[in-house]
């Protein structure tokens, strides 16, 4: 497969990415720099594709273990390659549909970036970035299941998603019956500017527990009336010179 060098926190990270198709950016850095964990903490990612996401969080949290899902055969190349000199970063193969049994209950952390739609005509896309960003077969509810599946209890569960689909995710940690299988939900909302609605975000729960919930003060990505990419706050996040305290 053809691929780019992508460099990352101010070429402090370098992954190799699909030069055609889905190549991960801004999302996986946000979701990689909301992690906090303690040293020695097991953390799952699911659905890792070229693993960016546990390449950027083992630079800000090196004495975790990490371990990364994946099924596309492509996928599963490039990030065992991107992280195989890091002895910290596991790579398996498989789908969310079939989490292995030795794997339940296992992990302090599991962190996803789900595709953002279930039906391919909600949005105009490449055939090339489709499985990045199209579920098939699966919903968003079988991917927190898989997550809540993984969790050890009290575990601590993030995802990054559409902001549209922020009571669709309430709803499946609450569960048709109303008893929670989560709580203590962290919501980062994620806005392009300050005068527009979120886009993105970022859902941090934890696993049998019915703490309070908080919605956080948003991430503002952008600054109009300037001429730099991005806003301070959101340069020093992408940057690696600041993570979100969720």
């Amino acid at each position: 497969m053809p691929y780019l060098d992508v460099k990352f926190f101010d070429g402090q990270v370098s992954v190799h990415q699909p030069r055609e198709g889905y190549r991960a950016g801004t999302d996986a850095i946000l979701l990689a720099s909301s992690l906090s964990a303690k040293p020695g903490e097991k953390i799952l990612e699911l659905g890792c594709g070229t693993g960016v996401v546990m390449l950027l969080a083992n630079h800000h949290l090196p004495n975790c273990q990490f371990t990364g899902l994946e099924k596309s055969q492509d996928m599963l190349t490039l990030s065992r390659s991107n992280t195989g000199h890091a002895d910290t970063i596991d790579i398996t193969e498989g789908s969310i549909r079939n989490i292995p049994k030795d794997w339940h209950l296992k992990f302090d952390q599991v962190v996803a970036n789900p595709p953002y739609f279930d039906n391919r005509r909600a949005v105009r896309m490449s055939d090339a970035k489709e499985p990045s960003f199209v579920n098939k077969g699966l919903t968003l509810d079988d991917w927190i299941g898989a997550m809540l599946l993984a969790l050890k209890p009290r575990g601590i569960g993030t995802l990054i998603y559409r902001a549209d689909g922020l009571e669709k995710i309430c709803c499946t940690l609450t569960g048709k019956s109303g008893e929670a299988k989560a709580g203590r939900l962290r919501i980062q909302p994620i806005h392009s500017y300050s005068d527009t609605p979120a886009k993105r975000i970022i859902v941090q729960f934890r696993k049998s527990v019915k703490s309070e919930s908080a919605l956080l003060p948003a991430l503002v990505m952008h600054e109009r009336g300037t001429e730099e990419k991005y806003a301070p706050e959101a340069e020093k996040v992408l940057t690696g010179k600041a993570r979100l305290a969720l």
